[in-house]
C-alpha cells in the first residue's frame, strides 16, 4: 500500500512538474517569435530529387517537381496538410527509373501561387485542377498516389474522374464519405474533433501555436529520426510570409463542408480502379479496424497493407517498407471484375460546383448565369446547414 501512494505521489508531482515547464516556456517571449530563415536550405535546390518546374493551371501558377523521362507513364504525387512536394522525395528517387514522377505543390502551398478565392481550396475544384494538370502535362491518365488530406482529395479524383486515374495509392486516410460514417458512428475520438474545432474556430490561435517553439509541430510530425535539413526544409517552406495560414484556410474551406448538406449529384458507378491503402497505428487517430472494411466495400479491389511504428508521414518514416509495398502493388495484375459490372448498383457521386465570382451569392430561379460560370453553380446554397446529417456515397 504504501509503495502504491508513493509511486501516485510520484506521479503527480511529475504531472505538475511538466505542466509548470509548458507554462514557463508559454510565457517565455522567444517561445512565440520563430527563428528568421531568409535562405531556403540546399536540400530543396538538391538536383538528386529532380528538377522544378512551373505550368499554369486555371488561372494560377503552379509549382511542381518532376524526375524520369516524360515518354513514360505519369505517377503523380499529393501531399497533405501541412506539407509540400518535398515530402516525396524518396518515392521519387525511388519510381524515376520505371515512371514519370510528378510531385505537386497544391494551390497556396509551396511554391505554387495562392488561390484569389479561398473556394479554390475546396476539395472537388481542387480535384479539377488536378485533371486539368494531368491533361497540360500531355496524358490522360496517372498512377495516383496521396497522403493524409491529399488522400482524401485523391478518393474525390477516383470517384469523379476515374478515366484520369490508372492505379492509385492511398496513405493514411480513408475517403471523406467513410469519415461521415465514423463521424455518425461515434468512433472519431473527441480529441480528433476538439481539434479540428480549433483549426476552425480559433481565429489566429492555430496560427500562433504553428509557429510556437520556432515550429515544434513539425518536430513532432517528422519525427525524432528526420534529418535537420528536412526540418530546416519544412521550417523554411511554412515559415514564409501567409504559408501557415493558408493551410489552415484549405482546412477550414473543407471541414465546414463535413457537416453542410449536398445538393447537386451526378450518378456513377462503383469505382473498379486497382487501388492500394496502406495504414500506420497512428494515421487519423482512428482504429483502422473501424474503416477498413468499408473501404474495401465501397472501393474494388483494393489492397490494404500495414505498415509498422509509422506516423502520420509514413512515406518519409518507413520509406523502404512503403516503396517496397508500392512496388509489389504495381507490378500485380488486376483482371476486371465481372461481379462489379453486372450487380453492383449505382451510386450518387456529389458534384460541388461553386463559380468564384458566385460564391456566397445566391442564384435566383430567373437569373441567368454568367460568362464562365458554372452551369450548377448554386452560391449561397452550399451553405445551407444540415438539420439532421446525411451522408452521400462518395469520397
Amino acid at each position: 500500500m504504501d509503495q502504491l501512494v508513493i509511486g501516485c505521489l510520484r506521479r503527480a508531482v511529475l504531472v505538475c512538474g511538466v505542466f509548470l515547464l509548458r507554462i514557463f516556456r508559454w510565457l517565455n517571449v522567444s517561445y512565440w517569435i520563430p527563428t528568421p530563415r531568409p535562405h531556403p536550405p540546399d536540400t530543396l535546390n538538391h538536383s538528386k530529387w529532380g528538377t522544378h518546374r512551373y505550368i499554369k493551371i486555371h488561372g494560377i501558377k503552379l509549382h511542381y517537381v518532376e524526375k524520369g523521362s516524360n515518354s513514360k507513364p505519369l505517377m503523380l504525387f499529393l501531399h497533405g496538410l501541412p506539407d509540400f512536394w518535398y515530402t516525396w522525395r524518396y518515392q521519387m528517387h525511388e519510381f524515376s527509373q520505371d515512371y514519370w514522377t510528378v510531385a505537386l505543390d497544391l494551390p497556396g502551398f509551396g511554391r505554387s501561387e495562392p488561390p484569389i478565392y479561398s473556394v479554390t481550396y475546396k476539395i472537388n475544384n481542387l480535384g479539377r485542377i488536378v485533371c486539368s494538370l494531368i491533361s497540360t502535362l500531355g496524358k490522360s491518365d496517372c498512377i495516383l498516389v496521396a497522403n493524409g488530406a491529399g488522400a482524401i482529395l485523391g478518393w474525390q479524383i477516383i470517384n469523379q474522374y476515374p478515366e484520369r486515374v490508372s492505379k492509385y495509392v492511398m496513405l493514411g486516410t480513408p475517403s471523406e464519405a467513410i469519415l461521415q460514417q465514423l463521424f455518425e458512428r461515434g468512433a472519431i475520438p473527441l480529441g480528433t474533433l476538439l481539434k479540428s474545432a480549433c483549426l476552425l474556430y480559433a481565429g489566429r490561435l492555430p496560427v500562433l501555436l504553428a509557429r510556437a517553439g520556432d515550429y515544434a509541430i513539425f518536430d513532432e510530425l517528422l519525427g525524432a529520426n528526420s534529418k535537420p535539413q528536412d526540418l530546416e526544409a519544412y521550417k523554411y517552406t511554412f515559415g514564409q510570409p501567409s504559408a501557415v495560414e493558408r493551410a489552415i484556410t484549405a482546412f477550414r474551406e473543407n471541414f465546414i463542408d463535413f457537416f453542410l448538406e449536398e445538393y447537386e449529384f451526378r450518378v456513377r458507378k462503383a469505382s473498379n480502379t486497382p487501388g492500394l491503402f496502406l495504414f500506420g497505428e497512428q494515421d487519423c487517430s482512428i482504429d483502422p479496424e473501424e474503416y477498413a472494411t468499408l473501404l474495401m466495400h465501397i472501393y474494388q479491389p483494393l489492397e490494404t497493407r500495414f505498415v509498422p511504428r509509422v506516423g502520420q508521414f509514413m512515406h518519409q518514416d518507413n520509406p523502404k517498407t512503403v516503396n517496397k509495398y508500392i512496388s509489389e502493388f504495381l507490378r500485380e495484375q488486376f483482371t476486371q471484375p465481372t461481379h462489379l459490372i453486372s450487380n453492383t448498383p449505382e451510386k450518387q457521386i456529389v458534384v460541388k460546383e461553386v463559380c468564384n465570382n458566385c460564391y456566397g451569392k445566391a442564384h435566383s430561379n430567373t437569373e441567368a448565369h454568367h460568362d464562365g460560370c458554372a452551369t450548377n453553380c448554386d452560391g449561397q446554397e452550399h451553405k445551407h446547414l444540415l438539420q439532421n446529417l446525411r451522408i452521400p456515397i462518395c469520397s
